[in-house]
């Protein structure tokens, strides 16, 4: 679905000679390529034969729509009128297990995936992760994790005191969200930070390659949902259910980190109501998303969606309320928040932010309209059939915007 390698078959390459199509000049295949927008389509072109392989790589392309990454490593394709295509299933390694295989995050290329523990009795346990992966879903190459460490030092989010991190031994315990810095093939070193949920308690993560296990960074003010990003050389840290952010100094790589909280000025989303916020970076901003609600056990509508831009440049971070993406669209999930530039195709409908289910908000499926503010449904055949799994299978999607 994704690298374009030629189907498995008798009779279904043709060779060069034995058809014109065969010899196909690579500057029409590449010009052909430009005109599908979706990833799927382009790997269908390069698996017609190997020289429609070899004839479609070299080219420069826009990023393809994003991907969403569904339980058992399946995966659907935005359409260019924003709708979610057929679900297909993609081989995995043999290092991973598909059906245990669980999605915490993204990056290009990769995905970050996690399996449930194994206790002495060699019955899986649902609310503990065991092995951890970064799976190229092109390339099919596992990078794969430690566990986490049970050594955690608490240390004050206002006092910006050092906290270090020291090597422990090992426990379970769930990922909820694994942000990257930067991708594991990009030449760069790379930093993995995560959301844990261990015993009811929410720890910061931290990992970068050369570490021998994950650490925990352990803060009484986290206690709560929590949304990552990597900004300008630092960590933030969104407390989802209360408008506070933390900047995360990553003092010599991850081997002493500073966590400060930053006050935000009030607005009218923190005047009653639940609340939901993401962060995301746009455009080399940084931008809060919040989502306001009216909850009555059963469910929570959305009555209002805000984004502000932050400035983090100033001791007290400003914030500036904005209606447009110029174009681009921002994509929500618990594996993170991405924008994506829609503008690059023609009949994309853009300035829009696409909400799918995720652990805090398990009933978001809704796109919003930074126009004109009006929301409607997204993939909610697709949802309902998602939420007919029992609830200890339960898994939330989540985006992949590789770059082509």
């Amino acid at each position: 679905m994704f690298d374009g390698m030629p189907q498995t078959g008798p009779g279904f390459e043709f060779e060069a000679g034995v058809s014109p199509w065969a010899g196909l000049h690579p500057d029409i295949l590449g010009f052909v390529l430009r005109f599908l927008p979706c990833l799927a389509d382009r790997a269908r072109v390069r698996c017609v034969c190997r020289h429609w392989r070899a004839g479609g790589h070299g080219h420069v392309l826009p990023p393809p729509l994003p991907i969403l990454v569904l339980p058992e490593f399946k995966f659907s394709s935005l359409s260019i009128k924003g709708d979610l295509m057929l679900v297909r299933q993609v081989p995995v390694p043999r290092e991973v297990a598909a059906d245990d295989l669980r999605c915490v995050g993204s990056f290009d290329r990769w995905i970050v995936g996690v399996t449930p523990s194994m206790d002495r009795s060699a019955m899986y346990h649902r609310d503990a992760d065991g092995k951890t992966f970064l799976v190229n879903v092109f390339s099919r190459k596992v990078i794969r994790q430690p566990q986490l460490s049970s050594y955690r030092y608490n240390f004050s989010a206002h006092s910006g005191e050092a906290l270090r991190i020291l090597v422990g031994t090992p426990y379970i315990s769930p990922l909820r969200q694994v942000v990257l810095s930067n991708a594991p093939d990009s030449g760069s070193k790379y930093i993995v930070a995560a959301s844990s949920n261990h015993k009811g308690a929410r720890h910061l993560v931290l990992w970068q390659p050369g570490m021998i296990s994950l650490h925990i960074c352990s803060a009484a003010v986290i206690n709560g949902p929590i949304d990552l990003t990597f900004y300008q050389g630092k960590l933030y840290v969104l407390m989802r259910h209360k408008v506070h952010l933390f900047t995360c100094e990553l003092v010599d790589e991850v081997s002493c980190v500073e966590l400060c909280l930053t006050e935000l000025p009030n607005h009218p989303s923190q005047e009653g109501g639940a609340i939901g916020c993401n962060v995301v970076v746009w455009r080399g901003e940084l931008l809060l998303i919040i989502r306001r609600y009216i909850d009555d056990f059963q469910n929570s509508q959305v009555l209002k969606v805000e984004v502000f831009a932050l400035d983090v440049n100033t001791t007290l971070y400003g914030l500036t309320e904005i209606h447009s993406f110029n174009g681009d669209c921002i994509f929500v999930a618990s594996g993170g928040c991405k924008s994506f530039p829609a503008g690059l195709y023609a009949g994309f409908e853009r300035d829009l932010i696409y909400f799918v289910p995720d652990y805090c908000k398990p009933h978001d499926r809704f796109v919003y309209s930074m126009r004109d503010g009006r929301m409607r449904p997204f993939a909610a055949k697709l949802f309902d059939c998602y939420f007919a799994v029992p609830e200890e299978n339960l898994d939330f999607p989540v985006w992949l915007l590789p770059s082509e």
